[in-house]
Formats: C-alpha cells, structure tokens, sequence
C-alpha cells in the first residue's frame, strides 16, 4: 500500500495558510511536497475567460476540466503544473481519484450523508484530510493502495434533495481547495485537517472490502435504519448551506462551527447556538451543528427536539450577539445598525438575523423569521402581533396589535432617465391560520397610510384603537433593513451602467448581465438578441429591405430607422432630431406592414402597431417617452365622417407633429403645484396615414414619405417577413457598433458631419426644418452604412452609391414639401379664401372714388371695405370674421388669432403698413388711415396683386421672398 503523508512540520500545507493562498500557489505546493497527487485544470466557476463554445456546453461552472481525455493527461509534474495555473488565478483546482493515484474521497451532503458515513465507518471515522465545500457539505479523502480499482458509489436520500453519501474513485476527480464555487463561496480545508497538519489516513480495511462489493450499505437491515427527521410541523426546511452561510457573516458562528467539528463545543457555546438556531425555526439546522461532533448522542437530540416543540410559547428570544461577547461597534459592522431595547438600552441584535434578514430569499419564511426581523419591543404571541411591555416584576404584557405580521423584502427604484419613484415588495403571514399573504408591490409614498393591506382581502386586519396603525406601520418598516434592492429602468435605449454607455431593451441591456427592464405592455416586444451569429448575414437581410419599394420610400425608412438608435449620441452634441416622418398612401398601400418591417428591426414587432390614432394622447405621448434612442410606430391616421372624432385625430396628430418637431411636451402639475416631468418624445416616430396633414407650421415638422398602391413589390415583401428575425440581429450588432463609438475617447465626429451637410444644402431656400429633416436622415443611413461596410455586409462603391441617391431623393422631398409649406401658411390662406369669397361675390367692396360704376352685388353679400386699382382697404375685424365663419362651415378653424395674420402679412408684403414715430421710436401699425365714403378710417391696405393673382390660378405658391422662410445657416438648430 502507498502512504501519502506530509510532514507535520510542513506550515505551507497547514489548513490556515493553504486557505489564503491562490489555487496556483496551493497547487505549487501540494506538487512539491505530494509527488503522488495529480492534478488538473478546472474551468472558473465565474466563467469568466472561457470561450463561447464552453460556455454554452459547460453546465456546471467551475467543475468542468479543461481538458481532453483529463484522467491520462492529469499531471504531478511541478514544471507543467506551473505552466496550467501561472498567470490563471481564476481558474478551479481538480484532483484525480482512484487507484492510479492512490486517492479516494467520500462526499457528503446534509444529516443523510453525514449519518451514513458514520454508519460505513462504524461510527470511527479515522482523522484523515479533510475540506469543507461551499455548499454545506464536507469531503474526507483517504489513500488506497495503489492499483486498486473501485468504482464511483452513491447512497442518495430519495426523500430530500441533496442529501447523499458518495464514493469518488476511479475516473473522478474532486475540486481541490481553495477553488471557488458559483455561488461564490470557497472549498476551504477543515483547520486541524490540512497536508500540513495531519498524515493522510490509510481507508480502514472493512470499509475498502465493503467498497469491493460495489455498495455503500453495510446490510440490508442496515439500508432500514430511519434516519432522523422532523415534525411535519416544522416550517423551515433544513439546508446544510445555512451553518456556512451564518458563518461567513458571522465570526463567532464561524469559530464555534471550527470548533465543534474538531472536539466539540463548550455546554454554554452548543446551548446559545443550538437555542438560537431553534428559536428562529432553523431545528434541523441545530441537528446538524450538533452532529458534527462526536459528543452528540441521543441525549443531545432529545433536548433539540424539546426546545423545536416548546418554541411557539417560548419567552425567551433569540441568542443576542452581546451574550457571544461581541462590543457594540463589532455588532454595528456585521449588521448595518444596532437594534436597542428601549427599557434596558442594550443592543438586540443576534447573529440569526444575518441569515433571516437575508429577505432577497425566494424561500417563504417561517412565522419564527418574520419573528426574527421584528425590532424593539414587539414580537408574536398566541397568534397576534403584540407590543411587549414589561411590568415591575419584569412579566412580559403582550398587547394585541393584528391579526398578521409581514416584512418588507424588497426595494425597488424604478427610473425611467428623468424621474425615480420607489416601490416596496411586501409579503406577510396570517398568525392563526398561517395563510400565507402573496407578495405585493406598492409605492413608497403610499405605505405609510396602510391602505394596501386591503390588496390582501378582508382577513388581515389592524385592531382598533388610538395609534395602533401607526405602531403596526412602524413594525413592518422595521424588517427592512437588510431587504433586497433592485434597480429597474422603464424605458428603452442608452443609459450609463458602471460608467459606460449600454442599450436597453426589453430583456435587459446589451453587453451587461441581471439589468431589469420593465415597459409598457405595448413596448414588450422590443427585445434585442445579446448575441448575433453572424453580423453579416444579418444585415445583408436589413439591406435586402432597400428592395421591397422604389428607393424614394426604402431608403427614408432605413434612414430613420438607423437614425434612431443615434438621438442620445445627438443629444449630447446639440443636435437633437427634430422631426416626424409621415408615411401616407391610400387604403390597401400595405403602408403599416412595411412600417412594421423596418420596426422590426428592434424585436418581433410584425403583429401590432406599439401606438395608434385610437390611443389616447396620453398614453401616446408616454410611449413615445419611453421609446428612447428607438423607433415607435403609430399607426391609421385616416379620414372620417365624424367631425368629432376627426378633431380629436387632428387634436393627437398635431400634438405628436410638435412633440416630435419641437422636442416639447404640455407642462403638467402634480397635485402638490409642483410640475411634473415633461414626458418629451426621446426617440424617432413613423406615422402611418391615408391623407395629409393640413397646417402651415406643422408640415414643416414631419418629412413626407408616399407610398402608392403599384409600389410595394409583394414576393420579396414576404421573403422579407419571413426573415424578419434577422433585422434585430442587424440593430443588436449596429447597436453595440455605435456604443463602442460614444465609450471611445476618440469619437466619430458626427456633428461636423451634420453640420457640413446642413450646409451644403443652404442654396436651396428651402425650409430650415426640412433641410434638416433631409441631413438627419441621411446621417442615419450613413451611420448604418458605415456599420454595414465595415463587417463586410456592404462594398464601398455601393454604399457611394446609395448615399448620394439618397441625398438628391431627400432634398427634393424637402424642396416639394417646402412649397406645399409656403402654400399653406395663415397669410396665403388668408388671401386665398379671400379671393375666393370675392370671387364668388360672399363679400364685396365700393370704388374708393364715388363716380366710379359698381357692378351688381348680390343681396347676401357683406360689405367688407373699398377698393382703388392699387389697392384693397379692408375693415380688419369685418374681414377677418368673414373669414373665419367661411371656415367654421367647413368645421375648420382658422389657424391663428387676427393680430398674428396682421403681422404675417406685413412681414409677407402683402399689406402696406403705417410706420409710426412715437417719442423717437418707430412703430409699425397693420392698420393705415383712408379716407372714404364714409370717413377717415383705419383700414387694412391689402395688395391687389396678391387677391388677382390667387383668383385667377389655383396653383400659386405663395410668396417665397419672404425673410422668415428662407433657409438661414446658423449653428443652432433650434426652430428658425
């Protein structure tokens, strides 16, 4: 038989120190002084470094050797062990087991195992090497003799989980200390039970004949042996993780736990642990503490199970840190706060609270927890939540406060980039009946009136009297200390996360792990892929939508639709998107489904529109709040029959063209006057339409995009449909393109790029607005394109090609649409209606002189003014109200009040004004003096030219000399 031993006097392999060191360091030293232990590389348990491909095969994290045919390449060689591990501190230690290096284990998890293995070994376990896993459980290793050959063996308790004994043999291995888990927690040798500190014991010889015959299990009388469980009537289950994890937080534990593994506990230290791990309704967990000595006996079980029956009426509390000698500064460092009796001022605080105040756990807790989490002098007596008050003879008066007690397990912040508001998660229990109350979500702001425990139904319930609300408010509060705190965004697209710019979606955000997005049900769908197969072929398939309808339509849409991802970046330089596309063509065009096409580039958004015309405007308005650095479509602008439906479409459609145009929202109060945040549009909008939009100033806000019934091509609109999943590919992997731009230090200079193209265009005359309509656009498609080229999906002649078609299709759009702006401002309008009404002979006017001959003039028609060959002298109110009562016939309105068309028209030239000196200061007056039939009169000098000019053509664009709309170049580019 081979003996593997190390010397004690060997302090490098003392359980101690071979704790603090890294697995490289531990692995170096095992190697030199154990030449007959051989070792392997394990895969990290954080992952982290691996490739892509062990990723998705490895499913246990930290366990997985890291390489091929590992039971013949597994090495005792210092010199290539140190080529494994030198520089890869992260990565797990393994070690084979077997008869080729003379090495079993037995693992053990939970009171099942541990009983089991005492059962195997007689209840003589030899001192033998021994580690502790991260899990709860343990592991004892022992040396065979060379060459013989065992297979792996369990014994698994079929009624409990994780709960077994198994043999590690032949082609096994075991993790090693100090490796860590994948819960973070460590393999750490037992201290007393080191290389350094004890030989490695020989496997008594009854165990390895019983092992030769293939089984854990002595007899079959022995396989009947109950083990040990607990009264249905305990509520906590009994995980062997809660000892570790109470001894992570806590040092005491931790030292109690060392030392009852070795020789045992003193009475005093067994009683306050196992008391207070009882108390709070952890029993099994006590069970287990106390069996990890070899003073436990039947005794020992006895006095458990008595305290686990006498609990629900015990007067006494948990074990406090005080009594575990522990100063008020050490309590305040391990628990955040100190707890403090308001009678005898000393602190409450016990070190079961570090594992009950753990509320982020999605276990239910027992009555005795929520017990646990109460402060000050309340706690739970015969089925009540009482307030405790001690009497001279320091007897214990409960006074009934409700019928239920719950805790605050959760806090949570929800931001949508503007405003944060906090929600509490709550869940509680009804003492009598132990119903269990489901959790719920309320805002901060509304927990202190209590209301919310209506969401639980009639049962819980407050009693009366003066304050107790109050006292009971004041008792749930008090569980939050240690509660959970989550982070949630409620909207789309870019945010800083550790300093870094990252897009969000609906599944969370790209390039970082657990980022919580909650949205509106109508925004769910805009869920991007964390991973793109194949970034090329992806965007290939965007591309191929370029095909589907003339480039005049296609290339709009791409633009914006890669445009939208780029707001923020605008944003920060200045140069915010302002503008709305309008896409509009008659019934049966399919304008919705090839809007919802190019939508899907940012999720599976092929069914139904995100926003419509039957919304109301306030939920349109928060989406396209919440739809930031993203594409929101709102769909079916059409015409209707009802004139109050049509003014609630036309009241939204305006709304939008301005929100979207301008960058602004109607200001809101809060009920408090303080305002409320502006819910401003923060991404890009296509609007589906069967009509036009009317309004002067408003068409300058949208850029139009028109879709004919002949235009779309329907074979290749399917074959686009059905690859529509690779379009989010396409924005995933554009997305991460444009984050790694604005993370750089050396960014894409793209407001030089705006800027120069702003005024290439300046020749034109065109609108502001619409020749910078046209640039955003054709930055987005530049920006897309780029992208494109760059991963290969595009040749760089073609994508030449492709911008400078786009740049002449855009101008031209923004050259029509500003004529079709100039034609319906107020002043044009104002003209035209008035030429109308004169042609028709509505209204009419007298020669200025008085022998002049007046044609007949109907019965019906108003007088409005006079007239000379020069001029028309209209009574301003007379002519604006004939105006205005044209209009409201027709149910429209005119578009601005009389003191702004004067002004329109005088800055128009289409009336002559009265210039003015008052106290050495020009003043302009719309209104001139004439003298006339009836007297010297202020009258609106309208010229003749302007009325003749629109009575005897129908296509007249206005006047297009006009200082205000000619294009100006400026570096603002607000409105101009």
């Amino acid at each position: 038989m081979k003996y593997i031993m190390v010397p004690n006097q060997n302090n490098l392999l003392k359980a101690k120190v071979l704790n603090k060191m890294t697995v490289h360091q531990a692995v170096s030293a095992l190697s030199h002084a154990n030449p007959g232990l051989r070792f392997i590389p394990l895969c990290p348990a954080d992952h982290h470094g691996v490739n892509e491909k062990h990723k998705k095969k490895c499913s246990k994290p930290g366990k997985v050797p890291l390489l091929a045919k590992w039971p013949q390449k597994a090495s005792n060689d210092p010199t290539t062990l140190e080529n494994w591990f030198k520089g890869c501190d992260n990565l797990n230690l393994g070690m084979t087991t077997g008869g080729i290096s003379g090495v079993i284990g037995f693992d053990i998890d939970g009171h099942y195992g541990q009983t089991k293995m005492e059962r195997l070994f007689c209840s003589s376990i030899p001192l033998t090497w021994q580690f502790s896993t991260p899990g709860g459980g343990s592991r004892y290793l022992f040396c065979i003799p060379e060459g013989e050959k065992l297979r792996k063996l369990t014994d698994v308790n079929s009624k409990a989980q994780h709960e077994e004994l198994a043999l590690l043999a032949d082609g096994q291995m075991t993790v090693m200390p100090p490796s860590r888990h994948h819960n973070g927690g460590k393999y750490l040798w037992i201290e007393g039970r080191g290389p350094g500190d004890i030989p490695l014991a020989n496997l008594p010889e009854n165990v390895l004949i019983q092992l030769r015959k293939g089984s854990l299990k002595l007899t079959n009388e022995e396989q009947n042996i109950p083990i040990i469980t607990l009264g249905s009537s305990l509520l906590e289950a009994s995980p062997p993780d809660h000892l570790k994890t109470l001894s992570v937080k806590c040092k005491v534990i931790d030292e109690a736990v060392t030392q009852q593994s070795l020789d045992g506990c003193d009475e005093t230290h067994w009683h306050h642990i196992v008391s207070m791990l009882v108390r709070s309704g952890y029993t099994e967990t006590a069970l287990a503490f106390s069996q990890m000595s070899t003073k436990h006996d039947t005794h020992s079980e006895k006095r458990i199970h008595q305290m686990d029956e006498e609990r629900e009426h015990a007067t006494y509390g948990s074990t406090r840190c005080t009594t575990f000698g522990c100063s008020k500064e050490q309590i305040k460092k391990c628990h955040g706060n100190l707890r403090m009796d308001s009678q005898t001022n000393e602190s409450t605080n016990s070190p079961i609270a570090l594992l009950s105040l753990d509320n982020s756990s999605s276990k239910k807790p027992s009555i005795q927890q929520y017990n646990a989490l109460l402060k000050g002098n309340y706690g739970i007596h015969h089925n009540n939540l009482c307030q405790i008050k001690y009497k001279n003879d320091e007897e214990p008066e409960y006074k009934p406060l409700a019928n239920f007690v719950a805790r605050i397990y959760k806090s949570i912040s929800k931001t949508n980039g503007e405003e944060k508001n906090i929600f509490y998660v709550l869940d509680g229990v009804l003492l009598k009946t132990k119903k269990r109350l489901s959790p719920i979500e309320i805002p901060a702001v509304e927990f202190e009136r209590m209301n919310w425990v209506f969401n639980w139904g009639p049962e819980p319930n407050i009693y009366p009297g003066n304050g107790m609300r109050d006292k009971v408010r004041f008792v749930i509060q008090s569980t939050a200390d240690m509660a959970k705190h989550e982070q949630v965004y409620t909207h789309l697209g870019w945010v800083k996360l550790n300093g870094q710019w990252s897009y969000l979606h609906a599944n969370g955000a790209l390039g970082f792990s657990n980022v919580k997005v909650e949205l509106d049900s109508r925004l769910k769908n805009y869920a991007l892929p964390e991973h793109v197969s194949n970034s090329k072929h992806a965007m290939e398939k965007s591309l191929e939508l370029l095909n589907v309808a003339p480039h005049r339509i296609t290339l709009a849409l791409w633009g914006i639709t890669f445009l939208s991802p780029l707001c923020e970046w605008l944003r920060q330089e200045g140069i915010e998107p302002k503008f709305l596309m309008w896409l509009y063509g008659y019934t049966g065009s399919r304008k919705t489904t090839l809007a919802k096409l190019f939508l899907s580039h940012f999720g599976n958004l092929l069914e139904h529109p995100p926003a419509s015309f039957k919304d109301t405007s306030n939920s349109v308005e928060k989406r396209g709040f919440d739809a930031k650095d993203s594409l929101l479509l709102i769909d079916d602008y059409h015409p209707t029959s009802s004139l109050s439906e049509k003014k609630i479409m036309e009241s939204l459609a305006q709304k939008v063209l301005r929100g979207y145009g301008d960058r602004v929202s109607r200001g809101r109060m809060k009920h408090d006057t303080s305002l409320r945040t502006d819910y401003l549009p923060r991404g890009m909008a296509i609007v589906t339409a069967e009509d036009m939009l009317s309004g002067g100033s408003s068409m300058a806000r949208l850029f139009p995009v028109e879709l004919k019934k002949t235009d779309i091509q329907l074979n290749l609109l399917t074959k686009a449909q059905l690859n529509s999943s690779a379009l989010s590919e396409a924005m995933s992997g554009y997305v991460n393109w444009i984050g790694q731009a604005m993370n750089s230090s050396e960014k894409y200079n793209i407001k030089d790029l705006f800027i120069n193209k702003r005024n290439e265009a300046s020749h034109l005359g065109v609108h502001g607005r619409l020749i910078e309509a046209s640039v955003w656009i054709y930055l987005g498609l530049q920006m897309g394109l780029d992208y494109a080229e760059s991963i290969g999906a595009i040749a760089n002649d073609q994508q030449e090609k492709l911008l400078k078609e786009a740049w002449d299709l855009f101008l031209n759009v923004a050259h029509e649409q500003g004529e079709q702006v100039t034609e319906i401002k107020s002043s044009t309008k104002f003209i035209k209606i008035v030429s109308q009404l004169l042609s028709n002979k509505t209204i009419y006017t007298r020669p200025i002189q008085e022998n002049t001959k007046i044609d007949s003039i109907p019965i019906n028609s108003s007088h409005v003014g006079w007239h000379d060959e020069k001029y028309f002298y209209m009574i301003p109110d007379v002519i604006y109200n004939q105006v205005y009562q044209f209009l409201s016939k027709q149910g429209e309105t005119f578009p601005i009040s009389a003191s702004m068309l004067w002004r329109e028209l005088i800055d128009s030239g289409l009336i002559q004004p009265e210039v003015e000196m008052d106290k050495g200061k020009k003043r302009i007056r719309h209104d001139k003096k004439k003298l006339t039939q009836d007297g010297r009169l202020r009258l609106l000098w309208l010229r003749r030219t302007a009325t003749e000019l629109q009575m005897n053509t129908n296509t007249s664009r206005g006047n297009k000399t006009s200082q205000s709309e000619s294009y100006e170049i400026v570096d603002s580019i607000d409105d101009m």
